[in-house]
């Protein structure tokens, strides 16, 4: 399987299993390390350097679309894509957080 076809049945994945329409959080693992230099051209992710050789890229993105372009940018540099994966927000910490009236 090719580095696109990777990227091509991830994305079938994430599209079937939810529809992104609302901005969310992702945590997108990719091999080697990427400078800091790199933050703006994928969508203001924050980038993470691992002391395993990897990088984590992870914040909000607003829509499918940037999604997509922030993998199809990853297959573009020819980097290996490790994983994709939605950041899923604790819900019972936000509700303790809130203050009772």
């Amino acid at each position: 399987m090719t580095p696109h076809h990777v990227v091509l049945y991830i994305l079938n994945i994430i599209t079937k299993e939810r529809k992104l329409e609302v901005p969310e959080n992702f945590k997108i693992l990719i091999g080697g390390h990427l400078q800091d230099r790199w933050k703006e051209w994928f969508e203001g992710l924050k980038i993470c350097r691992n002391a395993d050789g990897t990088t984590t890229l992870s914040g909000v993105l607003p829509d499918q679309t940037a999604l997509h372009g922030v993998l199809l940018k990853i297959r573009n540099m020819n980097l290996k894509l490790i994983s994709v994966n939605p950041i899923e927000e604790n819900l019972d910490n936000k509700n303790t957080n809130r203050k009772e009236k």
